[in-house]
């Protein structure tokens, strides 16, 4: 973490110990806001979801680009940003997954926010509250 709260890391979303990677990352960073094993286990779980989306998803109709973990301490929790440069929020018929992982970030983490980036990709915000 540094300085300022925060930690931005690229992965290769070719990589498959991706998600785990930026996972383990995620949880360490928290681990210095809070010990709440509610909380760590969300975030582990929130962005496991997110990157492997990004690893899935981001990238089957164009050369790979960087899969963003992005971590900020806030003042009452953290907020996680999982980004890409993919082909954005589409449907998709031929899905690999159940299509699940959305819907679990969003009922698992405080507040979430999806969106397709302006210039190409996906942006998934996640917010843990530290509980109180």
């Amino acid at each position: 973490m540094n300085a300022a709260g925060q930690v931005v890391e690229t992965f290769d979303p070719i990589d498959r110990s991706t998600p785990g990677l930026a996972r383990k990352l995620a949880v360490a960073f928290a681990q210095e806001v809070t010990t709440d094993p509610d909380m760590l286990a969300a975030i582990a779980l929130c962005v496991t979801e997110a990157v492997s989306n990004v690893v899935v998803h981001a990238y089957r109709d164009s050369e790979p680009g960087p899969a963003i973990l992005e971590c900020a301490a806030t003042d009452d929790g953290i907020t996680i940003t999982v980004s890409d440069e993919g082909s954005g929020l589409a449907p998709r018929v031929d899905t690999p997954g159940l299509g699940l992982g959305l819907p679990l970030i969003a009922q698992t983490a405080t507040e979430s926010d999806f969106r397709t980036r302006p210039h190409g990709g996906m942006w998934v915000c996640m917010d843990f509250k530290v509980p109180t």
